[in-house]
């Protein structure tokens, strides 16, 4: 009888065991809840010192592609009300570098968030293959496009679903 009863405690300790670990198991997410492939990219920067007209390729993600990216920039506007005039200096293309790069910065994009005179911010949110973008991003660029280099207030954050 003390024979069965070792035995039936063993079993007991290690189904309770078993049934733990299941449970730690089950509260995992899923492989299949993260889509393979995909990464999040977020980057800062101040564009101070970007000389007139030039260029600053700002994320590159070739060979793979950005899906959907959200966009802040802040920069110099006439009026600083939501609505109002797309950024003065800074432009913000997106698309493939050498192919085609869209400008995204428009009125609509002015949030009318200030809190120095002259400056606003600006976001937008841009998804691969819609509102005239291609189907294909792998690049976020920007432009200054004022006649002299940027030396007001004038950053860009990105962050950016890539698969």
């Amino acid at each position: 009888m003390a024979i069965i009863a070792r035995t039936d405690r063993r079993l007991v300790l290690g189904m309770a065991v078993l049934v733990g670990i299941a449970a730690l198991v089950m509260q995992q997410p899923s492989q299949a809840d993260i889509p393979s492939g995909t990464a999040f990219v977020t980057e800062s920067s101040m564009l101070s010192g970007l000389e007139a007209g030039a260029v600053y390729p700002f994320i590159d993600t070739t060979p793979r592609r950005i899906v959907k990216a959200h966009i802040a920039v802040t920069d110099a506007a006439a009026s600083c009300e939501a609505g109002a005039a797309a950024p003065s200096n800074v432009q913000v293309l997106v698309g493939q570098a050498g192919v085609v790069l869209e400008p995204v910065l428009s009125a609509a994009t002015n949030t009318g968030i200030s809190t120095v005179p002259g400056q606003c911010v600006f976001h937008v949110t841009v998804r691969a293959g819609r509102n005239g973008l291609p189907d294909k991003i792998t690049d976020i660029a920007v432009l200054n496009g004022s006649a002299s280099p940027l030396s007001g207030i004038n950053t860009i954050t990105v962050s950016a679903t890539v698969r």
